[in-house]
C-alpha cells in the first residue's frame, strides 16, 4: 500500500495556473514628520503624532483610499514583577491626537499599520515619559451624572488654587480614569490630611455613604481600601462622616475621624517630614450612658489636648467629647446659663450643617470657633461654640446663638454653608442664591451671588486649611479671600464650579474676574489639596 501511494505521487502533474504579483509596500516615515525620538509630557496632556505614511510610494492623506487600518496603543516600557501589563488603545486614526491619562511612568506609544489586502503589518514605536501634576490644587467631589450612586473626583489647578503656577488646568473623573471604575456611593467628604509634610507621602481620603478609600495624592491611584484604615475593621461598612481633629500646632494631637455605623473612630498621628501613614483607626468610642444618632460632623480644629474628639448627638441634643487618647465619651461640665449662649449638654436643637471660622486669634495660632446652623422645630439658629480653646469643665462653651429666621431668607431650605475665618460672616446657599449673613451686625442677610438660569447651588467653600502651621506660613493660596461655588442643572445634568475673589472681611464678591468649570455630576464637597510649595 505504501508503495502505491508513493507511485501515485510521483506521477502527479502540477497543472496549476498561478498569478504572481509584487507585494504592496507600506512605509512609515517619522524623520520628515517633525516627530521627536522620545517625548516627556504631563499626565492628561494631549499627545499629537502625525507620521507620513506611504502606500506603494504615494503619500496617504485623509482623502486617500489606501486599504490600511491603523491602531495606536500605549503600554508600559517597564517589564518584570509588578509591572503593568495593561495595553490601552489610543486611536484608530492615521493621525494620533489623544489625551494621555496613564499615571506617571515610562511608556511606549505604538502605531501598527495593517494592509487589508495581505494582512502584512508595519510598526512604529516611540518612548513617552509621563509625569504627574497632582501636587496641589482644589478638589471637587461629586456624584456622577452618568452613574447615579457613584462618585468621582475633579481637580482644579490655576493661579488661585496653587502657588507659583501661571496655567489653568482642570481634570475630571480622575478616580475612574486612574482606577478603572468610579467610586461606589454618594459623596460625603474629600479630605487631604497632612500626615506628612513631605510631598507624596499623604493619602487623600474619599468618603462616600458606602465606603472610605485612600488615594495617592500625586496620582489618585487607590492605595487604601476601607479595611486598610483599621487595626481591626468593623463588620458593617456604613460611613456617615470623615474628618480631622486638631490643627497641627500642638505636636501629636491630631487625629483622623470616622463615624461609621454610628460608631466613632479616631486615628491619632504625629506629623513627619518624610514618613506617611503609620497608624490606624483603633476601637470605637464607648459611653456609659446612651448614645443616640450622631450628626455627620465633628469639631475639627480643637487646638488643645483637652479633647480627643467632639461630636454631636442628634437624639439627645447634646455635644459629647472624649479626652485625648481616651475611648470614652463624656458629658461637659455644667454650663453657666447666665453667661453661656446655650447649654452644650442640652441644646434642644438638631445639627443641620457646620463649618469652622473666626475665633479668638488668627494665623499660626488658629483658635477658631465652630459655626453651626441648628434647627429647633421649624426655626433656625446659628450656634457658635468654642471647642478650640476651652476645657470640658469650662462653664461657657456656647459663646453665641443668633436667630436666623427673620434675618435669613430661605434659611430653612439651606443646602450648604461656609464660615469666614477672618470676617464675621457666613455664606449659606438656598436654591439658586448664595446669601451673606453678617451675624454680628444684626442686619438681614444679603444676596451675595445668583446662579445662572436653571442652576441651583449645591456646595460653597471658602479657601482655607485646618493645619495651623501651613496656613499661617502663607502656603495656602488665596487663603480667606477666595470662594468656590458649585451648582447643578437638573435639566442638562451638568454641574459647575465658579471661583471668585472676595473681600475676606465682608465676603463681597469681586465679579470682574472668575473661573468657571463644567463638572460631570452633582458636587457635594470641595477642599484644598495639600501642597508644600
Amino acid at each position: 500500500m505504501t508503495f502505491a501511494v508513493l507511485l501515485l505521487v510521483g506521477c502527479y502533474e502540477d497543472k496549476g495556473n498561478y498569478d504572481y504579483h509584487e507585494l504592496d509596500v507600506v512605509d512609515i516615515d517619522t524623520l520628515d514628520a517633525g516627530i521627536q525620538s522620545e517625548y516627556s509630557i504631563m499626565r492628561f496632556d494631549e499627545l499629537t503624532l502625525d507620521p507620513k505614511i506611504y502606500y506603494n510610494g504615494t503619500l496617504v492623506t485623509d482623502d486617500s483610499n489606501a486599504p490600511l487600518d491603523y491602531l495606536w496603543t500605549i503600554y508600559s516600557a517597564t517589564s518584570g514583577a509588578g509591572a503593568s501589563t495593561v495595553i490601552d488603545t489610543l486611536s484608530t486614526e492615521r493621525r494620533l491626537s489623544a489625551v494621555i491619562s496613564r499615571t506617571g511612568g515610562t511608556y511606549y506609544v505604538q502605531l501598527v499599520v495593517t494592509n487589508r489586502n495581505d494582512g502584512i503589518r508595519q510598526f512604529f514605536r516611540i518612548p513617552v515619559a509621563v509625569s504627574e501634576v497632582f501636587d496641589g490644587g482644589w478638589m471637587v467631589f461629586y456624584e456622577r451624572a452618568d452613574a447615579p450612586g457613584y462618585s468621582d473626583l475633579a481637580l482644579i489647578i490655576n493661579p488661585w488654587t496653587k502657588l507659583n503656577v501661571n496655567y489653568n488646568r482642570y481634570y475630571s473623573n480622575l478616580y475612574e480614569t486612574t482606577n478603572g471604575e468610579p467610586l461606589r456611593g454618594q459623596p460625603i467628604r474629600c479630605l487631604d490630611i497632612a500626615v506628612s509634610l513631605g510631598a507624596g507621602n499623604n493619602y487623600i481620603g474619599l468618603c462616600t455613604d458606602y465606603t472610605l478609600v485612600g488615594v495617592n495624592e500625586t496620582g489618585i491611584a487607590k492605595a487604601l481600601d476601607f479595611e486598610d484604615f483599621f487595626n481591626e475593621p468593623p463588620h458593617t461598612m456604613r460611613p456617615t462622616w470623615y474628618g480631622e481633629h486638631g490643627s497641627g500646632v500642638v505636636a501629636g494631637q491630631s487625629s483622623e475621624v470616622l463615624i461609621n455605623n454610628n460608631d466613632i473612630y479616631t486615628n491619632t498621628y504625629a506629623y513627619s517630614a518624610t514618613e506617611g501613614r503609620t497608624t490606624k483607626f483603633g476601637v470605637p468610642k464607648f459611653s456609659l450612658d446612651a448614645i443616640g444618632e450622631l450628626a455627620p460632623w465633628n469639631a475639627e480644629l480643637a487646638q488643645t489636648l483637652n479633647y480627643g474628639i467632639v461630636v454631636y448627638d442628634q437624639t439627645y441634643h447634646r455635644f459629647r467629647y472624649s479626652a485625648y487618647n481616651s475611648a470614652q465619651l463624656e458629658t461637659f461640665g455644667e454650663q453657666d446659663l447666665e453667661l453661656a449662649a446655650f447649654d452644650v449638654n442640652n441644646t434642644g436643637m438638631t445639627l443641620v450643617m457646620a463649618d469652622w471660622g473666626k475665633g479668638t486669634s488668627q494665623m499660626v495660632n488658629i483658635r477658631p470657633y465652630d459655626y453651626i446652623i441648628m434647627a429647633k422645630g421649624g426655626e433656625r439658629y446659628l450656634a457658635v461654640t468654642n471647642f478650640s480653646g476651652s476645657a470640658p469643665t469650662d462653664s461657657v462653651i456656647g459663646v453665641g446663638l443668633y436667630p436666623m429666621d427673620e434675618l435669613c431668607p430661605n434659611i430653612d431650605k439651606a443646602t450648604s454653608m461656609a464660615s469666614s475665618h477672618v470676617g464675621s460672616f457666613i455664606y449659606y446657599s438656598a436654591g439658586n442664591t448664595l446669601y451673606n449673613f453678617a451675624y454680628d451686625s444684626k442686619l438681614p442677610a444679603t444676596v451675595a451671588w445668583t446662579a445662572p438660569d436653571g442652576e441651583e447651588v449645591t456646595c460653597v467653600r471658602i479657601m482655607k486649611y485646618y493645619h495651623g502651621t501651613i496656613y499661617g506660613f502663607g502656603l495656602v493660596p488665596r487663603s480667606d479671600n477666595l470662594v468656590h461655588i458649585a451648582t447643578w442643572n437638573e435639566e442638562t445634568q451638568e454641574g459647575h464650579v465658579y471661583q471668585y475673589l472676595i473681600n475676606p472681611a465682608s465676603g463681597i464678591l469681586n465679579t470682574a474676574n472668575s473661573y468657571d468649570y463644567t463638572v460631570p455630576g452633582k458636587v457635594k464637597d470641595m477642599a484644598w489639596k495639600f501642597s508644600m510649595q
